[in-house]
């Protein structure tokens, strides 16, 4: 079994080389972490780095100290969510042999809202599935609402998922009597496993 940082070493670093005081490992290992604190957002984020400053200075030998919360800010504003998540799902597979059952739901993300009282209303949305035996984010994909939609975002990480005999439990707009047809080679990946 591998260990975090064999998959966060796969997620590139969009900062400049010049002046980087924190590694981008080590980095996004602070933010991991803080989220599995329960640290969401930004300002919770920077809070969590600065409260376990001492440990993290002692942990990844930080000469400079931690970074501030305008850095964490940049940083992650930077970071390349697709690749993010992948790294994690990765990470995450290794504990899925045993489950059982998973829930799919999404949730539109409020502060992306553009043209909010017209027709051409858009915003960014995020599709979570969750192992509620294991107790972990499996996989998530963010779209844009013009673009996509939740059922189409779902079935790609049912699809993206490979394992059998799993149970989703998903919203109601998931049942739907009219489903896309599959094309040849999506039929025959589906039911070839």
């Amino acid at each position: 079994m591998k260990i975090l940082q064999d998959f966060l070493k796969q997620v590139p670093d969009h900062r400049r080389p010049q002046g980087q005081r924190v590694p981008h490992l080590y980095f996004l290992e602070m933010i991991v972490l803080a989220g599995m604190s329960g640290n969401y957002g930004l300002r919770p984020v920077a809070r969590f780095i600065k409260n376990n400053s001492s440990f993290f200075e002692k942990r990844y030998k930080l000469l400079h100290g931690v970074p501030s919360g305008s850095s964490v800010q940049n940083f992650i504003t930077g970071l390349d969510f697709t690749a993010l998540t992948q790294a994690l799902h990765n990470w995450t597979k290794q504990f899925l042999d045993s489950s059982k059952w998973m829930s799919i739901d999404g949730k539109a993300l409020g502060s992306t809202v553009s043209d909010m009282h017209d027709k051409q209303q858009n915003f960014k949305m995020i599709v979570n599935m969750f192992c509620h035996e294991k107790e972990i984010l499996v996989q998530a994909k963010s779209f844009q609402n013009k673009k996509s939609n939740e059922a189409l975002s779902a079935r790609e990480l049912i699809a993206s998922l490979e394992m059998q005999g799993i149970t989703f439990v998903m919203d109601a707009l998931h049942c739907q009597k009219k489903q896309p047809k599959l094309s040849w080679s999506q039929e025959m990946t589906m039911f070839s496993k």
